[in-house]
């Protein structure tokens, strides 16, 4: 996996859970058009609610991405993203994808809450045991309009 400097379908995120025995480091959101239409058309209906002060955010059902965790414990995070940055579009392959290593635990009711800014995070829950995995906050409006250049 790399970072890329411009827009992909892939988008790697810092993420992790609630379990002391099935952690995650991130996530892969998939990012394609389809999904971009969808968050867009979101974004529009969820800016309605800007001038209340009492707003938290929406709730949208949203399975588009998967949690992992690597052998390295963290390499390949320091790798890509910076120490202050959260998120950046990578280049993946199936085939890479394939060695990552999802959690033990099968997640369901697949979550994606945004804010009348559009701060967003994804969330879910292990199946049999009700642990919580996340996603860091996120701008969707800086994910929608432009590339995260590296900057070393």
């Amino acid at each position: 996996m790399k970072r890329s400097r411009k827009p992909t379908e892939h988008v790697l995120i810092k993420a992790n859970s609630s379990s002391d025995s099935d952690r995650v480091e991130f996530a892969i959101i998939y990012a394609t058009a389809s999904w971009k239409a969808l968050i867009k058309s979101r974004l529009e209906a969820i800016g309605k609610f800007k001038a209340d002060e009492n707003f938290s955010c929406h709730s949208f059902w949203d399975a588009s991405l998967s949690y992992y965790k690597t052998a390295d414990h963290g390499a390949l995070m320091k790798e890509i993203l910076s120490s202050h940055e959260d998120w950046a579009y990578v280049t993946l392959s199936p085939e890479e994808e394939r060695t990552f290593q999802h959690p033990e635990n099968q997640q369901e009711a697949h979550q994606l809450l945004i804010t009348a800014n559009g701060i967003a995070h994804f969330k879910a829950y292990a199946k049999h045991t009700f642990e919580v995995y996340w996603t860091e906050e996120f701008n969707l409006n800086k994910l929608m309009a432009r590339p995260r250049i590296q900057k070393k």
